[in-house]
């Protein structure tokens, strides 16, 4: 059973030769000083790659390997460790599936579990070939290169292969946690393969975001706030073509009829021209996979109107239809017009991963907050940190996820 190791030190090895699976392995603390230095040297690392340095998604990263943050989310988490009831250590072996739409996302999940004190086997995409993510194994490497930080070979392990059952099969009965991040499809892939009786799975099944922007709050900014905003929401769609679970798909404007119209025409406006000069994408097969979608939302009665360009497109949404949409990406937005956050309760359910919201009166916000008690909606956040991540993640603290308790008397 050959895999392609990407950290240490690319080659073609044995997966049973991995670190990952050795008994003999120094055991880190959660959160042990090692960590922190070595995660924050990452960071340091990857900042001063000026080829990738620049990269909004590389720069967001690099932001939070910081020694800073690290302190920040140890503090946000002291209960863990001041107890006397228990005391908190590590999972263990912890097995990572890592989506390829979201290509940074391998280097968060691992930097959550190695800060619990768990040993790391990450499966990276065939798919994920792009410079800047070649760049961050090559920075993993170099890091783990230096002395003091050599432990962390036994802890990090990268890995590449294809749809082998063996290879599945193995891992599944030999880690203590799995992190699916894949999908419906892929979390049905992976629960075929029996794992041992107390291996824990975190599974991100396929979600659907949308933002929620007040109309006479857009429209009394000035165009500097303008500009401002569209780059936030360019930020929060078009970082991974509209394909992360928490970009919004879905555009709900609140407001008069007078309002919406003023809003809706300049954010298209401005966004089209913010997108047009930045999204590095292929224009012809875009206008065609927006094409084919809009055909298809048509003749499936679910869209009434559409304004925008090839790289920017807002169809409005039938108002017979209140079942969430998934949008094929690329600047692909489904939009509708509301008179209070209220309107939003039949979208309210267990798909809608993330709202974003702009410009909303504080009674409107605490309708909101009120909204999301019942079921549906795990992350409610301002425009421009859709992207964001963070250890709360689809409702599970995940820093909690990847530890037990050992109850003390």
């Amino acid at each position: 059973m050959n895999v392609q190791l990407h950290t240490p030190f690319p080659a073609t090895v044995s997966l049973e030769q991995l670190p990952f699976f050795s008994e003999r392995t120094e055991v880190l603390k959660p959160f042990d000083e090692r960590t922190l230095g070595f995660l924050d040297t990452v960071s340091k690392t990857i900042f001063a790659n000026a080829g990738i340095a620049r990269i909004p998604e590389i720069t967001a990263l690099a932001f939070w390997l910081r020694r800073a943050n690290m302190e920040q989310i140890k503090a946000e988490n002291a209960y863990l460790f001041q107890q006397q009831l228990y005391i908190t250590a590590p999972l263990g072996r912890v097995f990572h599936v890592c989506p390829a739409n979201v290509d940074t996302m391998f280097l968060y999940s691992m930097a959550i579990a190695l800060l619990m004190g768990n040993r790391n086997l990450l499966r990276i995409s065939s798919r994920m070939e792009a410079p800047q993510i070649t760049a961050l194994f090559q920075t993993l490497n170099k890091v783990m290169e230096r002395e003091e930080y050599a432990p962390f070979q036994q802890y990090i392990n990268l890995i590449s292969y294809g749809h082998e059952a063996d290879i599945n099969h193995y891992i599944a009965a030999n880690c203590q946690g799995r992190i699916i991040w894949g999908g419906d499809q892929t979390i049905e892939t992976f629960r075929q393969f029996k794992t041992s009786p107390r291996t824990r799975d975190i599974m991100f099944a396929d979600r659907v975001s949308a933002t929620c922007i007040g109309c006479e709050a857009y429209n009394q900014l000035d165009e500097a706030a303008r500009n401002r905003f569209v780059t936030q929401l360019y930020n929060d769609t078009y970082t991974f073509d509209q394909k992360g679970c928490s970009s919004p798909q879905t555009v709900f404007l609140m407001g008069d009829e007078q309002q919406y119209r003023l809003c809706m025409e300049s954010i298209t406006d401005l966004l089209a021209t913010f997108a047009g000069s930045r999204y590095e994408a292929d224009i012809a097969s875009l206008a065609s996979l927006k094409f084919n979608q809009a055909v298809d939302d048509v003749v499936d009665g679910k869209i009434a109107a559409r304004q925008g360009n090839n790289v920017a497109t807002f169809v409005s949404w039938n108002p017979m239809n209140n079942e969430l949409q998934h949008s094929c990406g690329g600047g692909y937005f489904y939009t509708r017009r509301i008179n209070t956050v209220a309107e939003l309760k039949p979208f309210i359910n267990i798909k809608l991963q993330t709202l974003s919201y702009f410009g909303l009166p504080q009674d409107e916000m605490d309708g909101l907050k009120e909204l999301c008690r019942a079921k549906g909606v795990d992350r409610i956040v301002p425009v421009g940190n859709a992207l964001d991540f963070h250890y709360i993640w689809d409702g599970y603290n995940l820093l909690e996820q990847l530890s037990r308790k050992v109850y003390l008397k």
